[in-house]
């Protein structure tokens, strides 16, 4: 389960953070016509080890007709070996990139987050389902696995993004093909932290976040903002006292900011998000060590969990931050 309570908010993040809370919604699910339990039976199939089932199940050997939820979508939009026939929307849509969106909008919706439509699924006729839901998120797949096999990958907190999109990858039969996006992800990564050794040796980053609530939150190494650009050699605070990946905290507190060299904030729209921007505009903010010596860098894609956004995400660190310490 994720160890922090994060307010109310429209952010996407949040709304990942919030999983638990947002299965306490009503779906309308219904019924889905006679040969959903068979869907996906013909052909050869092989053993899958799901999250939702804590034990294999089987899925086709070759998926053809193939329906991703979640975060599930994020690793195979630019897969053109995979083979999607719908896609549902939300959360994982700060992780993909412009062309990614473009993909996904050109394609079957069949809900949003956890308000999956069964009916649409179903007409999609898909031989696999593959779900990279949180497992914060508790969804229930009994419904979907009347109409095909379903496989998921589920992540406990943020830095596990990698892990989810590569058993993704694999369920949907195309791990060789998305082992390409990694290399060049691995690659990247590499030549940022041999290109800027100094800067990296010298500074410390903080990545901060605000959900609405009047509070902001500073991540740590393994949370949102910060895992893609500690691949490429960026040093977070490693995690809260208690373990968590970030934690909340009051504007009195900003001060706690002193104790970095730089501040990472997530760019929408050319400003800094809506939300931490509320937070920049008061006092305390202004008079922390970063802001005075002009060191708080807004990053487009900061918080992104794919390997395509990640790509992004590395020359963004590059323009904006890196070449300016």
């Amino acid at each position: 389960m994720l160890s922090i309570d994060v307010p109310p908010s429209p952010s996407v993040r949040r709304r990942w953070s919030l999983g638990a809370a947002a299965c306490t919604l009503a779906f309308a699910l219904t019924a889905c016509g006679s040969g959903g339990a068979d869907a996906g039976a013909e052909g050869e199939t092989r053993s899958f080890a799901s999250d939702h089932t804590g034990e294999e199940v089987q899925i086709p050997a070759e998926p053809k007709r193939i329906v991703a939820i979640g975060w599930a979508v994020t690793p195979l939009i630019s897969v053109e070996e995979a083979n999607l026939v719908g896609v549902s929307r939300g959360t994982q849509d700060m992780s993909l990139t412009p062309e990614e969106l473009e993909r996904v909008e050109e394609l079957p919706e069949i809900g949003v987050d956890l308000e999956i439509n069964i009916e649409q699924v179903a007409e999609l006729k898909p031989d696999l389902i593959v779900s990279g839901l949180a497992s914060a998120m508790e969804y229930d797949y009994s419904e979907l696995e009347k109409i095909a096999p379903v496989a998921v990958a589920a992540m406990n907190e943020p830095a596990e993004w990698k892990d989810m999109n590569e058993r993704v990858a694999d369920a949907a039969g195309v791990a060789d093909a998305h082992a390409e996006l990694i290399e060049k992800y691995d690659e990247r990564a590499a030549e940022i932290s041999e290109e800027y050794p100094d800067v990296l040796e010298e500074t410390d980053f903080a990545a901060v976040a605000a959900y609405g609530d009047g509070n902001w939150t500073l991540e740590h190494e393994k949370s949102f903002g910060p895992n893609v650009p500690s691949d490429a050699g960026l040093r977070f605070s490693e995690a809260a006292e208690d373990g968590a990946f970030s934690e909340s905290h009051a504007v009195e507190d900003l001060d706690l900011l002193n104790d970095y060299d730089a501040v990472l904030v997530r760019e929408e729209d050319g400003e800094p998000e809506a939300e931490i921007g509320e937070i920049m505009e008061q006092g305390p903010w202004k008079e922390t060590e970063p802001a005075q010596q002009d060191k708080v860098f807004a990053v487009p894609h900061l918080g992104a969990m794919s390997y395509t956004s990640g790509l992004l995400v590395f020359d963004e660190l590059e323009n904006r931050v890196l070449k300016k310490l």
